[in-house]
This record gives structure tokens, sequence and C-alpha cells, in this order.
């Protein structure tokens, strides 16, 4: 009986082994992932993440138009217009009756010298707002390297439960072979057969049920790659050390929260937001000093009505006479004649009609309705709400690792705990399979033993993956790798 029950063992131990490289023959489609890999690819494909890279584009071209705004500011236009019936020439000013069509030709460009430091602070400001955005898209990456390696723990925990299951119930069928040769012999009655057939059918549903648990961690998994030529995947098994639990964790719960209150990109991320508040008081408090500006004007004209003249003779009028002494003299006066000779060249009258200026500009606010005071009020406001973000993420942190901290030691001594009880179990399921194959105890005193077994078992395994996973969150508070 003896050396049977060490065969029996030696097998259940082999199939454990070769069954937790792949808890589930391959389909054909699957996909092979280590942890890395998955890492990488749920980082590429994760909607979220993609949101956080066009929020720091965003915020990289925001920083550029502050930047771009302490350039000069040009604009050119170009005026046409058409006067029909009596209109007004633009270079007699006076009205003729002629259609006339106008043509302007303008470039103004002016800098701002002097705005209250605006421009400079705006820069800063919108420098420390994109630094906060790159570690929100560190955070957020982060975050989503932590799902998947729990969804990827979890794939393992549920492949190594359904060995256990599949392996307790080749057991109980080598068992139910035994057994029926027993019964043929005479030395156990049929009853203890079709109790270990019952029980086997009781095994196999468990099988079913950790399947589906399996299937759908795999389905967690699969969702988080988001990857629609994934669908199903293979994971490759990872190295996990064994719980040293009696050691515990390398470092105490405020050691954790001081390391990570230094390097969490979320704390960094609030505190560079309380710097860009305070640049938006200074941004606000400019409203008050007065705005220097320069600016320049270039412009030009063209009109149908600016015609060319030529000489054409001369023509005499005769201005009535003059009285001198006594006697009449005739007054004539003798003038050139001109007459229309075309139209001025149209670059020729943008040359002639050349001009151009400069000036600054100085705007001195006096009385701005309260708004200017209004903006600084509201920029402090904006400031204490940073301050109070930055606290809570340092609270919610702390309450976090402290969280944390303490599921870690729970899953430690629970580890512990299922350990021994394993143990313990398992010298009582071989004394129980010794006394029930030679007919000391019933079917119902054997079949609680090995329940009872194949529980604690179990719950060894999800303890081992809770305890894992609860120091891969403390880790990931240090900024430790978070791949094994």
């Amino acid at each position: 009986m003896k050396f049977s029950l060490l065969i029996l063992t030696g097998i259940t131990l082999l199939t454990f082994q070769g069954k937790a490289q792949n808890a589930i023959q391959a389909s054909g489609n699957e996909t092979k992932l280590s942890l890395q890999e998955a890492v990488n690819i749920a980082l590429k494909n994760n909607i979220s993440v993609k949101q956080s890279e066009n929020q720091l584009l965003l915020s990289n071209l925001q920083l550029k138009q502050s930047k771009d705004n302490r350039l000069p500011n040009a604009n050119g236009s170009i005026n046409e217009s058409f006067n029909f019936g009596r209109s007004l020439d633009p270079f007699t000013n006076t009205y003729i009756e002629k259609n006339i069509n106008y043509n302007s030709l303008s470039v103004n460009a002016n800098v701002t010298i002097f705005n209250g430091f605006l421009l400079r602070n705006t820069i800063l400001q919108n420098d420390l707002l994109l630094k906060a955005t790159e570690l929100d898209l560190q955070a957020m990456r982060e975050n989503v390297s932590l799902q998947v390696v729990l969804a990827y723990l979890n794939i393992l925990n549920a492949q190594d439960i359904l060995v256990i299951s599949q392996s307790q119930t080749q057991i109980t069928a080598l068992q139910i072979q035994r057994t029926d040769k027993l019964v043929q012999a005479g030395s156990l009655p049929q009853s203890n057969l079709l109790d270990l057939k019952a029980q086997l059918a009781t095994e196999e549903t468990t099988v079913i049920n950790n399947q589906s648990t399996l299937d759908l961690a795999k389905l967690s998994l699969i969702q988080l790659l988001n990857d629609k030529n994934i669908t199903d995947v293979a994971v490759e098994r990872v190295s996990l050390p064994v719980p040293a639990t009696s050691q515990g964790y390398d470092a105490t719960a405020t050691k954790i929260f001081e390391i990570a209150e230094k390097n969490q990109p979320t704390i960094k991320a609030a505190d560079l937001r309380i710097q860009g508040a305070m640049k938006g008081i200074e941004i606000a408090r400019a409203g008050f000093l007065p705005t220097v500006s320069a600016g320049a004007n270039l412009g030009a004209n063209q009109s149908n009505a600016q015609k060319l003249y030529r000489q054409d003779g001369t023509t005499s009028s005769n201005l009535g006479t003059v009285n001198v002494s006594g006697v009449d003299y005739p007054l004539v006066v003798t003038q050139a004649r001109f007459v229309e000779d075309g139209t001025v060249a149209y670059f020729q009258q943008l040359k002639n009609t050349a001009n151009y200026g400069f000036g600054f500009n100085a705007t001195i606010p006096i009385f701005s309705r309260f708004l200017n005071k209004n903006r600084v009020a509201q920029a402090k406001i904006q400031k204490s709400n940073a301050d109070l973000t930055a606290l809570q993420a340092r609270q919610t942190l702390r309450q976090n690792i402290e969280q944390a901290y303490t599921n870690m030691n729970n899953a430690a001594k629970r580890f512990d705990a299922l350990t021994v009880q394993v143990t313990a179990l398992e010298e009582s399921f071989r004394a129980a399979e010794s006394r029930f194959g030679a007919g000391a105890i019933d079917f119902v005193n054997y079949s609680l033993q090995k329940t009872n077994l194949d529980k604690a078992r179990g719950n060894q395994i999800q303890a081992k993956y809770d305890f894992i996973f609860r120091t891969k969150i403390l880790d990931y508070y240090q900024n430790k790798p978070l791949t094994f």
C-alpha cells in the first residue's frame, strides 16, 4: 500500500510539473507572450495612454505658441473697390461723372516690448505644465503596466489551481481503478467504488470551473492588450520566488512612503502644478502694469482715375482790359493745353503713392472695473486648489501604501498558515488513504480528508500569488521594476 502511495504521489508531482508549463493545450491560434511583451503591447494599444500622449502633444504646442508670441505680428491687406456714377476722384478729391475703381495695398507689423512680464511668465507656466503632463503620461504607463502584471499573475494562479484540480482528478481515477480490483476480489464493498465515481464527477466539475476561471483570467489580459489580432494567449511561465515571508519586506511602510513621495510621478506632477499656479498669479498681476508696443506700416494705392496728360498746343484767354492812364489795354493769357494720354501704369502708381511710418503705443490701466483684481483673486484660489490637490495626492499615496503593506503582511501570514495546514493535511490524507484502502474508514471520512487537502492547496496557491502581487505593488511605489 505504501509503495502504491509513493508511485501515486510521484505521478502527481510529475503531472503538476508538466502541466504547469501550459495548463491548456495550444488551440492553434494562441499568441505566446512573455510578461514584458504583454506590457509592451498593452502600452502600445491602451486608449488612455494614447490620450495622455495626445495631451502631451497639445502641451508641447501650447508651450511653443507661448514662445512664438514674443515674435512680431505682421499682416498684409489688399482692398479693391468699384464706384459707379458720380464718384469721388481719390487724387483730386473732387466729384466726377465717371466709374472709378480703387485698389490699395498695405502691410502692418507690431511687436510687444513690455506687458508686465506676461509673456515670460506664460512661457514658464506652460513649461511647468508640460513637465506635469509628461509625468501624467508616466503615471498612466505605470498604472497600465501594473494592471498587466496583475492579469498575468492571475493567469498563472488560475493555471496552477487548474493543474492541481486535474491532478487530484487523476488521483481519484487511479483510486477508482485500484478500488475496482479490490471490489472484484471481494476485499471492499461495491459502495466504495460508487462513492469514488461520484467524487470523480464532482472533481471533474471543479476542473471545469477552474478552466472557466482561467479563461476569464486570459480574457482580462486580452482586453488589456487591446489587439484585435490576439484572440487567445499562452503566457510564458516566469520564475516566481518562493515567498520568504519570515524575512518580511525590506522596508517599512513609512520608509516606502518617503521614497514614493520623492519618486511617484503623480506627486511630482501635483507639485509642478503648484508652481504653475504661482506663475498664474504673476500672470494675473501683469494686468496692473502698462503695456508698451511698437508698430510700423507700409502702404500704396492705385486707381483708374489717375491719368497721363500730354501738351496739345496752347489756348489764349481774354480776361478783359486794364486801364492805364486812360488807355484800355487788353489782358490776354496764353496757357498750355493738356489732353488725356492714358492711365498711369499700375506699378508706377504704387511707386508714386508709396508711404510708410512707425510709432509706439503705451496702454496704462487706470480702472478696469476690478477685472484685474478679480483675476488675481481667482489665480490665488487656483493656487490654493493646487495645494489641496497635492496634499490629497500625498494623503492618498500614504493610505494606499499603508493598505498595501497591511495586505502584504496579511498575505504572508495567510501563506505561512496555509503552508502548515497543507503539510498537516497531506500527512493526514496519506494516513486516511491507507486506512480507506484497508477498509478501516468509510468513504465519507476519506472524501472529507481529500476535499480539505484540495481546498488547502488551492488556498495556498492563491495566498502565494496574492503575496507576490502585494510585494509588487510596494515595489511599484518605490520605482522598482515590475517584471520578474
